[in-house]
């Protein structure tokens, strides 16, 4: 599919490769002529340099013929224009990048009129991937598919769990809980596990189930942890602003740190029940006087990937918070988790899987994918599947007598308002959602993952 991207900053950069990694035709228009060569020497794309809002800068790059057009520059009015500027022009489909609440809570309103296929917050949806993170403590990331019925929970398994030098087969024969071990990240090899595999101690581990099952299963496991009650965030921007709108709606202990004092004030003035401190949350002194040690959950989002890492590991050094740490540079995940940050947050990656799972929905239509996530350090990729028509040799099929590709593993299904960890003698359904976990593979049609 020929595509155009308007803005090659982080999360523009980012779709350019994905989608030319997966063969569409990617045209990047920037004003940055650094930011375009260092993308053309690394991508197989087009790259033209221009104010993507000038209308010949848009004809010059053939705009009205692309199935897609994508504008993720810095500022959400200059996004909107383009995406009207290329319907104008005959693009098929706009995305926008929007980031203001103020502007993004308008979006259902005014989505005709401008002609925008889909709009992307990259900030709200951080917000959200914290907040789940927060309410189950134990975990290190959560993903939910099929309306929020199914949860796929990444998990350091500690010496004291009880499946540790277990085998799966024995630990699922054991235990009433209803859950999938899906994906295994052990130092640096990646397995998707049949029911002979034993976990170890330091696993990476992530876990396919309802959130009762969910919890059912660390309680099984002998992790459990104190529900978070309250949370210290550094930094005030985007981020700060849904997290805490949804944090405070949920009865939680909110404090700011920020250390703009006009930002403070506006803060302030938009949740006078949360506690809000100018600072500077690099100041240790600070944080310890502000409460560091008794707060339950500590989440480090401000603009500099940098301080979040040294803040966060002061928190995770200096109390039991839960840690939550917003990182957008690939290069830093590896290192963070070394140093034992386990929960990390990127708004770019997390940009890019909505786009992804829109444009993999483009290309059939017997099933739709309805998401995707990236998990175990992008190593491996989670779809949803929405089966719209029978499908011959897939659908009314026995899972057991299913040839799915090697490392390819049905986890959940979705049937009405029932979610079901399927065993072999499940089938697949006409109206089925359906959950497929990938190591090797990225499929944009369920019946792809058929050998």
């Amino acid at each position: 599919m020929k595509m155009a991207i308007i803005g090659n900053g982080k999360v523009g950069s980012s779709l350019a490769a994905m989608l030319s990694n997966e063969k569409h035709d990617v045209t990047v228009i920037d004003i940055n002529s650094d930011a375009l060569e260092k993308t053309q020497n690394t991508e197989d794309v087009m790259c033209i340099e221009g104010n993507g809002i000038d209308k010949d800068i848009q004809k010059q790059a053939n705009v009205g013929k692309s199935g897609i057009v994508i504008a993720t520059t810095h500022y959400d009015e200059v996004n909107l224009l383009c995406c009207l500027i290329a319907r104008k022009l005959g693009a098929a489909r706009t995305i926008a990048r929007v980031r203001n609440p103020e502007y993004y809570k308008q979006i259902d309103f005014i989505r005709d009129d401008l002609g925008l296929t889909m709009a992307i917050n990259p900030e709200g949806i951080t917000a959200d991937e914290i907040l789940r993170v927060l309410i189950t403590p134990e975990a290190a990331k959560v993903e939910v598919f099929e309306r929020g019925k199914m949860e796929l929970v990444e998990y350091k398994l500690p010496e004291t769990s009880a499946i540790v030098n277990c085998s799966l087969k024995d630990v699922y024969k054991r235990t009433k809980v209803k859950f999938l071990i899906c994906a295994v990240q052990r130092e640096s090899e990646i397995y998707i596990p049949d029911g002979e595999f034993i976990p170890q101690a330091g696993d990476r581990i992530n876990i396919a189930a309802s959130h009762r099952d969910i919890e059912q299963f660390f309680r099984m496991s002998g992790t459990v942890k104190d529900k978070v009650k309250s949370c210290m965030i550094v930094g005030g921007g985007r981020i700060c602003y849904y997290l805490t709108k949804a944090l405070l709606s949920i009865g939680m202990h909110v404090k700011i740190i920020e250390n703009n004092l006009t930002r403070c004030k506006e803060l302030a003035e938009l949740f006078p029940k949360a506690a809000v401190i100018c600072g500077d949350g690099t100041d240790q002194d600070l944080l310890v006087e502000e409460g560091i040690r008794e707060a339950d959950a500590f989440v480090a989002i401000t603009g500099i990937d940098e301080e979040n890492i040294i803040m966060s590991l002061y928190a995770k050094n200096n109390s039991n918070a839960k840690v939550v740490t917003k990182i957008n540079r690939e290069s830093y995940v590896d290192l963070t988790s070394k140093i034992g940050l386990d929960c990390i947050i990127s708004p770019k990656t997390l940009s890019t899987n909505a786009v992804l799972a829109y444009v993999r929905s483009l290309d059939n239509t017997e099933s739709n994918i309805e998401s995707i996530y990236h998990i175990v350090n992008n190593r491996v990729e989670a779809a949803e599947f929405k089966i719209r028509k029978e499908i011959p040799g897939l659908t009314g099929i026995r899972l057991k007598d299913l040839r799915i590709k090697k490392d390819t593993l049905i986890c959940s299904v979705l049937r009405g308002r029932q979610m079901f960890i399927p065993d072999g003698t499940a089938t697949i359904e006409l109206g089925d959602s359906v959950v497929v976990i990938s190591k090797e593979h990225r499929f944009s049609d369920i019946h792809d993952i058929l050998e």
